[in-house]
C-alpha cells in the first residue's frame, strides 16, 4: 500500500527564503569582506600553486644556496664556492659597482671564473650577509640591460652544478 506523503508547502517556501538570501545576501557580503574567496580568487590560487609545484623543480640560483638545495632535493650534491671564495667575489662584485662608474669587466671576470651555475649562489648568500643587499637587484640598479645579459650569458653558459648522489 502506497503512503502519501504530506510535504508542507510552508517548509518549501522557507527554504527557498533562506537559499535566495544566502546566494543573494550572505555570499556576496563575505566574498567583498575577503571571508570567503571568490570563482576568480579560487582560479588564481590553484594556478599559483601549480605554478610554485613547476618552480619548485627549477633552481633559481638567486635565491641563495639553501633554496637551490631544496629545489635539487635530498639526493642530489650542489658544486658550491668555499667560504672564502664566496666572501672575496662578494667583495669584489660590491667594490666593482660604483656610484659614477661601474667596472663590468671586473663583474663579468667575476662570474666568467666560476665553474658552475650553482656557485653563483654562494656568491648571492655572502653579498646578502655582507652588504645587506640582494645582489640581483645590485646589479640590476648597477648594470644597463645588456650588461646584466652579458653576465646571464655567462652563466647561462655554465653547467648547472647539480649531480645525484649515488646511494
Amino acid at each position: 500500500m502506497a503512503q502519501k506523503f504530506n510535504i508542507d508547502q510552508n517548509l518549501i517556501f522557507k527554504a527557498g527564503i533562506a537559499i535566495g538570501v544566502y546566494f543573494l545576501v550572505i555570499k556576496p557580503i563575505t566574498e567583498k569582506l575577503g571571508i570567503k574567496d571568490t570563482a576568480v580568487e579560487k582560479k588564481e590560487e590553484k594556478k599559483a600553486a601549480e605554478n610554485l609545484e613547476t618552480q619548485e623543480t627549477k633552481i633559481n640560483i638567486w635565491q641563495g644556496v639553501d633554496a637551490a638545495k631544496r629545489a635539487a632535493g635530498a639526493k642530489t650534491s650542489l658544486l658550491i664556492l668555499t667560504y672564502s671564495s664566496a666572501v672575496a667575489k662578494a667583495k669584489g662584485i660590491y667594490n666593482s659597482i660604483s656610484m659614477f662608474n661601474d667596472n663590468e669587466e671586473r663583474i663579468y671576470s667575476i662570474f666568467r671564473d666560476l665553474s658552475a651555475q650553482t656557485q653563483v649562489a654562494s656568491i648571492v648568500d655572502q653579498y646578502r650577509l655582507l652588504f645587506r643587499s640582494d645582489l640581483l637587484n645590485a646589479l640590476r640598479s648597477a648594470l644597463s640591460t645588456s650588461e646584466l645579459n652579458e653576465v646571464t650569458n655567462i652563466i647561462s653558459q655554465k653547467p648547472i652544478g647539480v649531480t645525484k648522489v649515488k646511494i
